[in-house]
C-alpha cells in the first residue's frame, strides 16, 4: 500500500545555496558512457536528448504527447507496474521474470532502446513522495525488509535555458521530463546509499536549478548532470504539472553523474555525395546538431580537395547563410553550393567546417564531376545519290552520370558544290531521347539520305545529345558522290 506524502529534501536547499559543490565521485559514476553505470543493470543505453526522448508532439496543456515519442509506449509490464520493475538479480521472491527489456517495439513497429543515456542536463527540487511498505505485484508484493517506508525520490530535468513549464509558461514543458528513484528500488539495495542511483548524493553534490549558484557565469560544472534509466509514460500524471503536463518519465532512474560531457556540437550533410554536371550547381544541406546543451553561434569555411582523377580548376564551394544560430538541444541549417567549370572532371572532396569559439567540428562531402560521352561510328560516311547509309551513336555515362538525353541532328555543307546544293540530305535518328544509367552505356541509329538532287560534294552532320544545361555533340563528316 502506498500513501501519498511529499517531503521536500531540505538537504538539497542547504548544500545547493551555500553553493557545496564536492568532486564528481559523489555521483557515484561506475563506468563509461555507452555502458550502465549501475551493475543491476546489464542493457546497453542510447544517448538521447530530453526532446527525443519526448518526442514533437505537445498536447492542449503544452507538455509531450505519448504518440509523438520514438519510444511510444515505453517499458510495459504484464502485471503492476513496469516503472518499479527489477532488472534480475538479488531480486524478492515471487518477482515476475524477466524484468524490465531493454529495448521495445514501438508504436511504429521499429525497435528502439527501452534504456536511455542523457548527458548535461539540469534539474529542480528533489522531492520524497509515494511512500510504500511493500514491493510491486510486479516484484512480488512482499513487505519490505525490515518493515522499512520508503519514498520514491522525484525531480523534473531539463534542458539547460528551459526551466519553466506552467501553465501560464509552457517553454520549458517540451524540454523537461519527470525523473524518479523508485522506492522498489531503493528497498531491493539498487538504489540509495554506496549504489550509482543515491539521491542524497545527489542532494549534497548538485544543486537544483534555481540555485544562485547556477546562474553565475560560467555555470559551475556541478550543475550539470548525467542520468540513465527506462523510459516509462505514466499515464495518471499526463495532466499534471509537476510533471510538466506530460506523462514521459525516467523511472526507474538507475544512475547519474555529475556530467562529465563538454557542450558540443556536430555537422552532417544531406545529401553526402553530390553528383554535378560540368558547368553546373549542386546542394546540400549542412545541419548542426547541439549536443550537450551546446547554444550559441557557428561560423562556417569550406575547402575542396581535388582528387587524383580530377582536372580543370578546383569546384566553387560556398554557404549560406555563412554563419548559423543554434539553441541547446536544437538544430540549425545551412545551405552549401558547390559550383563546377565547365572544364571539370573526376572528383574532388569538400570539407564544411563549423566553428564557435576554440569548439570547431566538420563534414565531409564527395562532389562527383557526372558527364556523358557521345561517339560515331564510322565518323565518316561516302553516299551516292539517290541513297543512304548509317552510323552508329554511342552514349556512355561518365562517373557516375544518370538521366534522360535529348537528341537531334542537324547537317551542314561544307564544300562550294554542297552549297550550290537544291536539297542537302538528310538526317534521321532511330530515337530523340536515350535514358543512361550510371555506368551504362545506349546506340542510336543515324540515317544519312541523300536524294536525286543533293549536289555531290561534302556535308557535315552535326549530333548533339543534352542533359539539363549540358550539351555534347560530335560530327559525321558525308561525302555525297554521283555513283
Amino acid at each position: 500500500m502506498t500513501t501519498a506524502v511529499s517531503c521536500f529534501l531540505l538537504v538539497l536547499s542547504v548544500y545547493g545555496y551555500l553553493g557545496y559543490f564536492p568532486s564528481s565521485s559523489a555521483s557515484g559514476t561506475l563506468a563509461a558512457s555507452s555502458s550502465s553505470w549501475n551493475p543491476s543493470v546489464t542493457c546497453s543505453p542510447v544517448v538521447v536528448t530530453v526532446e527525443q526522448v519526448l518526442g514533437n508532439q505537445a498536447n492542449s496543456m503544452g507538455g509531450a504527447t505519448e504518440n509523438g515519442s520514438m519510444f511510444n509506449p515505453g517499458i510495459t509490464s504484464p502485471v503492476g507496474s513496469a516503472k518499479r520493475w527489477l532488472t534480475p538479480g538479488p531480486t524478492p521472491s515471487r518477482w515476475v521474470s524477466p524484468g524490465p527489456p531493454c529495448t521495445i517495439t514501438n508504436a511504429n513497429g521499429q525497435v528502439t532502446s527501452a534504456f536511455v543515456e542523457i548527458h548535461r542536463i539540469q534539474r529542480n527540487y528533489l522531492y520524497n513522495e509515494d511512500y510504500a511498505i511493500q514491493y510491486d505485484p510486479v516484484n512480488g508484493g512482499n513487505p519490505y525488509p525490515t518493515g522499512t517506508n520508503l519514498s520514491d525520490t522525484t525531480f523534473n530535468g531539463f534542458t539547460p535555458g528551459y526551466a519553466t513549464c506552467t501553465s501560464t509558461n509552457t517553454t520549458g514543458c517540451m524540454h523537461t521530463i519527470h525523473m524518479e528513484f523508485d522506492h522498489d528500488w531503493k528497498a531491493a539495495g539498487y538504489c540509495g546509499p554506496n549504489t550509482a542511483c543515491d539521491p542524497h548524493a545527489m542532494a549534497q553534490a548538485t544543486p537544483a536549478e534555481p540555485s544562485p549558484n547556477c546562474q553565475k557565469t560560467p555555470v559551475p560544472s556541478a550543475c550539470f548532470i548525467d542520468v540513465q534509466g527506462f523510459v516509462f509514460f505514466d499515464t495518471s500524471h499526463e495532466n499534471d504539472a509537476s510533471h510538466s503536463f506530460s506523462g514521459w518519465e525516467i523511472h526507474p532512474l538507475t544512475a547519474w553523474r555529475i556530467s562529465t560531457a563538454s557542450p558540443d556540437f556536430s555537422l552532417s550533410a544531406s545529401p553526402s555525395s553530390l553528383p554535378v554536371p560540368p558547368g553546373q550547381s549542386a546542394f546540400s544541406t549542412i545541419t548542426v546538431n547541439s549536443l550537450n546543451s551546446f547554444a550559441g553561434s557557428l561560423s562556417f569555411t569550406t575547402t575542396v580537395l581535388s582528387q587524383p582523377n580530377s582536372s580543370g580548376p578546383a569546384p566553387i564551394s560556398a554557404m549560406n547563410p555563412s554563419t548559423v544560430t543554434v539553441s541547446a538541444s536544437g538544430t540549425a541549417n545551412s545551405t552549401l553550393t558547390v559550383t563546377t567549370a565547365s572544364s571539370n572532371t573526376g572528383n574532388y572532396v569538400v570539407t564544411v567546417t563549423g566553428w564557435s569559439g576554440n569548439l570547431t567540428r566538420s563534414t565531409i562531402l564527395s562532389v562527383h564531376v557526372v558527364d556523358f560521352s557521345v561517339i560515331a561510328n564510322p565518323a565518316s560516311l561516302t553516299i551516292p545519290i539517290g541513297s543512304s547509309s548509317q552510323s552508329t551513336l554511342t552514349l556512355a555515362s561518365i562517373n557516375g552520370f544518370s538521366g534522360n538525353l535529348g537528341l537531334a541532328a542537324s547537317v551542314t555543307p561544307t564544300s562550294v558544290t554542297a552549297g550550290l546544293s537544291p536539297s542537302d540530305p538528310t538526317a534521321s535518328l532511330n530515337a530523340s531521347n536515350l535514358a543512361l544509367s550510371a555506368e551504362g552505356s545506349g546506340t542510336v541509329t543515324l540515317t544519312i539520305s541523300a536524294s536525286l538532287l543533293t549536289t555531290p560534294g561534302t556535308y557535315a552532320v552535326t549530333l548533339s545529345a543534352t542533359s539539363g544545361g549540358v550539351t555534347h555533340t560530335t560530327v559525321v563528316s558525308i561525302t555525297v558522290t554521283l555513283v
